[in-house]
Parts: C-alpha cells; sequence; structure tokens
C-alpha cells in the first residue's frame, strides 16, 4: 500500500509541474517613484530611524514618553507637513505635577534631528547649541540626499517644510502643541 502511494505521489508530481518559463518578466524600465512621493519616503524613514533618540535621557533630563508617533504629508502647494506627537507616560504624569512647556516641543523636533536638546539644563533657556544651519544640513545631507536635486532646489523644499509637535499630558486639557518652519531656531 505504502508503495502504491508513493508512485502516485510521484506521477501526480509529475504531471502538475510547474512551468517556469512561462512566468512573466517584470519589466521595471520607465518605471519611476514620483519625487514629492520619494521625499516623503525619505522623511518617514529619517523619522522612523531617529524618532527613538527623544526616549534617551527621558526622565532624569526630560519628560519621559510612553509613545511617539508620525506623520509626513506633501499638499498641492508642495509643503511638506510633518507632524510628531510626544504621549507622555500616564503612570507618571498622571500623579506628578509636571505641565508640559514649550521648550518640550522643541526639544522634541531638536532630539530627532540633531540629537541635542538645545536648551541649558539649569535655566531652561535657549542655549544656540541647535541652530538653523545645523537644522538645515541634517536635513540637506541626510534626508534630501538625491543626487537629482541641485542645491536650489533642496533649499526650497526645507524652506517648504514645516513641523507640528503636540505633547500630550494625560490630563487633555495641559497638553500643548507648537508648529513653524523645520529649521526655525524655536517653534511658536
Amino acid at each position: 500500500m505504502k508503495i502504491k502511494n508513493f508512485f502516485f505521489v510521484i506521477l501526480f508530481i509529475f504531471f502538475i509541474k510547474v512551468d517556469y518559463s512561462r512566468s512573466q518578466i517584470i519589466n521595471l524600465d520607465n518605471k519611476y517613484i514620483p519625487l514629492k512621493d520619494f521625499i516623503v519616503l525619505k522623511y518617514d524613514l529619517f523619522l522612523k530611524d531617529n524618532l527613538s533618540r527623544v526616549f534617551e535621557g527621558g526622565g532624569m533630563f526630560g519628560i519621559l514618553y510612553e509613545e511617539i508617533k508620525y506623520d509626513v504629508k506633501i499638499n498641492q502647494e508642495n509643503i511638506i507637513q510633518l507632524s510628531i506627537k510626544g504621549i507622555m507616560d500616564k503612570k507618571r504624569y498622571s500623579n506628578k505635577r509636571y505641565y508640559p512647556k514649550l521648550s518640550d516641543c522643541n526639544v522634541i523636533r531638536n532630539k530627532v534631528f540633531v540629537k541635542k536638546y538645545g536648551y541649558s539644563f539649569v535655566k531652561q533657556s535657549l542655549n544656540f547649541s541647535v541652530s538653523q544651519d545645523n537644522l538645515f544640513n541634517v536635513v540637506k545631507n541626510k534626508i534630501l540626499n538625491i543626487s537629482s536635486l541641485n542645491e536650489d532646489v533642496k533649499k526650497k523644499i526645507i524652506e517648504n517644510t514645516s513641523i507640528k509637535v503636540d505633547v500630550i499630558h494625560p490630563k487633555k486639557e495641559k497638553s500643548i502643541s507648537c508648529s513653524g518652519k523645520l529649521i526655525s531656531q524655536e517653534l511658536k
């Protein structure tokens, strides 16, 4: 009985044999992704790789975040809109009396893009370690390092990139939001 089943399986495989020579070849010539979509993809990949920096030092030198969410869009006027939401740790900040400030929004942007707070630890005042030039160079060299873009186009793209940062407190009325151009010294 086993030998009979074995021969049946062999015959079955022989007749059902897949012919790979007939499969279609995918031709990728003349198939290009639009530049808008490619730039959005580059921003998306950059944010995905660098949002973990916000969690570094959380709770000791900065806010402890539960989760960071982001979104990248480009509108009809070719303005790139970045949106980052930092959700504060519910367990810690439901009891602790700390409410987010404007500087916390800026710190999220600064840590993601240039790995720096941009504010002095003691006074929480702007210390100018994060400048428009720093932000511009990071975006230009890490995100817009596309060979088909010249310097003028890169500059125009960077100037037309806006960011909105929301810091979500467990008590919704204490949450704050700030926005502005990505390379602005300080978001408002």
